[in-house]
C-alpha cells in the first residue's frame, strides 16, 4: 500500500504545497460523481421537460432541434469539460498532461458528433418547415448532398484537432502541410469530391430533385428519384428495382427528366394509325347525305377527311382530354406502310394507369369506327382490302 502511495505522489505530483493525495482522490471522486449527476439531470429532468414542452406545439421544428438524440449528444460534452477545470487540483506532472490529452481528445469527439446531429437536425427541420408552409419539399430534400459535405467538413476539422492534440502542435502547423497531401487526397476522394461538385450543380441549376422521374437508357435508368447523397443518386425504376447512379455520371451523360410533364396540366398523348391508302376515295352521294354533307362538297371531300374532323370533334368533347394544351387529329407523310394518322392530345391525369387506359381507349374507338367511313387499317402482307361501297 505504501509503495502505490509513494507511486501516487511522485506522479500526481504531491510537493507539501499541494492537496494531499487523499484531498486529490476525494476531488477525483467528486469529479466523476458530477459528471454522472449531470447525465442523470439530462436524462431524468432536463430531456422530459423539453419533450413535453415540445409537444404542446403545433410546428415540428422545436420537436427535431430539441430531440432526445441532439440533447443527450450534447449532454455529453459537459462531463470531460467539468473534468479539465478540475484536473489540475487533481493530478500533475506527466499523469495530467497524458489525461489531459485524451480528454481534450473526448471533447473534441463528442463536440464534432453534436455538431453532425445538430446539423442533420437543422436541415429535417427546414424539411418540416418546408412541408408545413406547402413549399418544395422534394428540393429541399435534395440538400442531403450539401448536409453531407457540410458534416465532412466538420469531422475533418476534427481529425486535424484530435491529431494536434496527440502531437501538441498547432492547428495550423498540420493545415500548412496538408499541401502536400492534397494530391494523394484528390486521388483517394476522387469520387467523392466529383459527386460533391455535380451534386452542388445539380442542385444549384435545378437540373434534378427527389421525386422527379428520369430515364436514362444507356444505364437502364427510368423511374423515379428517391435519394440524392454526395455519392449517389438513387432511382426506383417502374419494375421496382433501384438502381445507384453517381452524381458526376448525371452531368456528362444525357438523361431526360419528366419534372415539366409532372408540373404541367396535362400529359402528351401521341398516336398513329395506318391508313391502307387505297381504301381512300371521294365521298358518294350515300355517303354525303349519312354525314350531313353539302352534295356541292362531297365531290372534293374524302372519307379520310371526314374521319379526322368527326374525330377531332369527337376528342375536343372527352373529358378525359386536355384540348386547351393542344389537340389535334392529322395525317402525317405517307410511306410505304400507309398514310399514317395520328392523335395528338394531352390528358387531364398524369397518373401511368390512367394514362395509358386513356390512350388506349382513344385508339380502339378510332380503330372499330373506321369501317364506317369505309377506312382500311394497313397491315404489312395482308390481303387487299374488301370496302363495303354501299
Amino acid at each position: 500500500m505504501q509503495q502505490f502511495l509513494d507511486w501516487f505522489d511522485r506522479n500526481v505530483g504531491s510537493d507539501g504545497s499541494t492537496l494531499d493525495w487523499y484531498w486529490r482522490l476525494g476531488i477525483l471522486a467528486g469529479v466523476v460523481l458530477a459528471a454522472y449527476l449531470i447525465d442523470f439531470i439530462f436524462v431524468r429532468a432536463i430531456i422530459p421537460t423539453l419533450r413535453k414542452l415540445t409537444s404542446k406545439t403545433s410546428t415540428q421544428v422545436d420537436d427535431i432541434l430539441l430531440g432526445d438524440h441532439v440533447v443527450r449528444s450534447f449532454s455529453h460534452i459537459l462531463p470531460p469539460i467539468v473534468l479539465t477545470f478540475a484536473l489540475p487540483f487533481v493530478t500533475q506532472g506527466t499523469l495530467e498532461t497524458i489525461i489531459a490529452r485524451l480528454t481534450e481528445i473526448y471533447i473534441i469527439i463528442n463536440v464534432t458528433r453534436f455538431l453532425c446531429i445538430l446539423v442533420d437536425a437543422v436541415f429535417k427541420a427546414i424539411l418540416s418547415r418546408g412541408k408545413e408552409a406547402g413549399k418544395n419539399a422534394a428540393r429541399i430534400h435534395s440538400m442531403k448532398g450539401l448536409v453531407q459535405t457540410v458534416q465532412i467538413f466538420i469531422c475533418a476539422i476534427a481529425a486535424i484537432l484530435v491529431v494536434s492534440a496527440i502531437l501538441d502542435k498547432s492547428p495550423a502547423y498540420l493545415i500548412s502541410g496538408l499541401g502536400a497531401m492534397a494530391a494523394v487526397l484528390m486521388l483517394v476522394f476522387q469520387d467523392s469530391i466529383k459527386g460533391l461538385v455535380a451534386g452542388i450543380q445539380l442542385l444549384f441549376n435545378d437540373m434534378l430533385e427527389v421525386g422527379d422521374w428520369i430515364a436514362m437508357p444507356a444505364r437502364n435508368v427510368d423511374g423515379t428519384v428517391i435519394e440524392i447523397t454526395l455519392t449517389t443518386v438513387k432511382v426506383r425504376n417502374w419494375d421496382n428495382t433501384i438502381l445507384t447512379i453517381p452524381p458526376y455520371n448525371l452531368l456528362t451523360e444525357t438523361f431526360q427528366n419528366w419534372r415539366g410533364m409532372r408540373l404541367s396540366d396535362g400529359r402528351r398523348l401521341t398516336r398513329t394509325i395506318n391508313i391502307d391508302m387505297r381504301s381512300v376515295h371521294f365521298l358518294t352521294a350515300a355517303e354525303a347525305k349519312k354525314w350531313g354533307i353539302d352534295r356541292a362538297e362531297h365531290r372534293t371531300m374524302t372519307n379520310l377527311e371526314v374521319f379526322r374532323t368527326q374525330l377531332h370533334d369527337l376528342l375536343i368533347k372527352d373529358p378525359d382530354l386536355n384540348p386547351e394544351m393542344g389537340l389535334m387529329v392529322r395525317q402525317l407523310a405517307a410511306g410505304s406502310d400507309g398514310i399514317p394518322v395520328q392523335i395528338y392530345a394531352f390528358t387531364r391525369t398524369k397518373v401511368w394507369a390512367e394514362y395509358e387506359d386513356i390512350q388506349s381507349r382513344l385508339v380502339e374507338f378510332a380503330l372499330a369506327t373506321l369501317h364506317e367511313y369505309h377506312l382500311v387499317v394497313f397491315q404489312r402482307g395482308g390481303l387487299p382490302p374488301e370496302v363495303d361501297e354501299k
